[in-house]
């Protein structure tokens, strides 16, 4: 079986972040968000090969990847360019060359997901990942006859296109890749678009419309890191989740109120860090607060109190109380 992770958008939505970093590689908990990802699936057995489509500064994904999972030989790893953001169908179909009529699965790569990896890989039927939400017009979402998904709609726009609560998570188990690469061709070919873009959507509900059995797969839990605020609450979910795994330094002069993450060779005096704060590698923080924030790599904090802020690597930030979302090798000083 081979897995596919679209990881080409340019992250938008978390700009300054983004201009200079790979949104999955923003970190959340400690590593960056697509290592929540690959540091499961690399132990699939069923998974024999990663195909990561990536687009902007995709050469720092790879790099990532190639570094993380150096000595891993269980999974290889490829990696594909899309060099035209024309949807999330388009993305999966560039990787077309690397299947042949075999299982695939595709997991959105700014997602983290909980849910019972074994019983989705043995499933018998091609099945997407779904969950109950209170504004379905945010997601794609389907509905289902007789135990089966039969319509997809793409953000619809109302509850009189569909009474569905049930949202497409992002998680998609195809029994059969080439039935998947005939239907997201017939899309491209006939130009069947969806808020201009080549929706995976519409090549499910083509599959579907042309005898596939899917079936719909509940996941535990479901976060999606497109946004600052949704990125601090996935990083608070889950130092709250593995807070009996995290362990750092004594520091004499800082007070850690857990649950947090610190990173290595970082230099903390007369602070208060957390909850629910990640620091990263290398960084410096003197006579600060920083609570439910994040702070990349190689940074200076001083004079301050942060909360819910995310502040970039290498960036420095002097005085004052604040809410920010600064990007990498930026100065503030008040």
């Amino acid at each position: 079986m081979k897995a596919i992770i679209p990881a080409a958008g340019v992250g938008i939505r978390l700009r300054p972040h983004t201009y200079s970093i790979p949104k999955i590689l923003l970190n959340v908990a400690g590593k960056p968000m697509i290592a929540h990802l690959t540091d499961e699936l690399v132990n699939v057995k069923e998974i024999d090969t990663i195909i990561i489509i990536v687009g902007h500064l995709g050469d720092k994904v790879q790099d990532f990847i190639n570094d993380r999972y150096a000595s891993n030989k269980n999974v290889k790893f490829k990696f594909v360019e899309q060099k035209e953001m024309n949807g999330l169908g388009h993305a999966v179909y560039q990787a077309k060359e690397f299947l042949k009529n075999e299982p695939v699965v595709i997991i959105l790569g700014d997602t983290i997901f909980e849910f019972k990896m074994d019983d989705f890989f043995h499933l018998e039927n091609s099945a997407i990942g779904v969950k109950d939400v209170d504004d379905p017009q945010r997601f794609g979402v389907i509905e289902t006859r007789n135990g089966f998904i039969s319509k997809m709609v793409e953000k619809p726009s109302g509850p009189e296109v569909t009474p569905s609560k049930k949202a497409i998570a992002g998680l998609y188990l195809i029994k059969n890749s080439d039935r998947l690469f005939r239907s997201l061709e017939y899309i491209m070919e006939h130009n069947i678009r969806t808020q201009n873009e080549f929706q995976l959507t519409d090549a499910l509900q083509n599959m579907i419309e042309n005898g596939e059995k899917m079936i719909p797969f509940e996941i535990q839990n479901w976060f999606d890191c497109g946004k600052p605020e949704t990125l601090l609450s996935t990083n608070e979910y889950l130092l709250k989740k593995n807070f009996s795994k995290q362990k750092y330094p004594e520091y004499s002069t800082a007070l850690i109120i857990p649950p947090v993450f610190i990173g290595e060779n970082c230099d903390i005096k007369n602070s208060i860090i957390g909850p629910y704060s990640t620091i990263g590698n290398n960084t410096s923080i003197k006579d600060t607060v920083v609570e439910h924030s994040i702070v990349g790599d190689n940074s200076q904090i001083e004079n301050t109190i942060l909360h819910h802020s995310i502040i970039g690597s290498e960036a420095i930030v002097k005085g004052s109380y604040r809410q920010m979302y600064i990007g990498d090798s930026t100065e503030i000083t008040f």
